[in-house]
């Protein structure tokens, strides 16, 4: 592997573990205890789990076109 798709790869799994934890840790979404923040944190799940497939779509074509290589 090149330095460029290591570098690349680095920038790809940072963020997804940080989507990965966001998408599994209740509290760090959910901060303080306003009533109406449940519906906040449903929309802030859901935009991490499509955050999340995003990451692995494009960690998916990286390793493709490695293979390719």
């Amino acid at each position: 592997m090149d330095e460029k798709t290591q570098l690349a790869l680095i920038f790809l799994l940072i963020p997804l573990a940080i989507s990965i934890y966001f998408w599994f840790s209740d509290s760090a979404l959910l901060r303080g205890g306003y009533d109406l923040a449940i519906d906040g944190f449903v929309v802030a799940r859901a935009l991490m789990i499509i955050y999340t497939l995003h990451l692995l779509g494009k960690l998916g074509e990286i390793i493709i076109k490695n293979k390719k290589d």
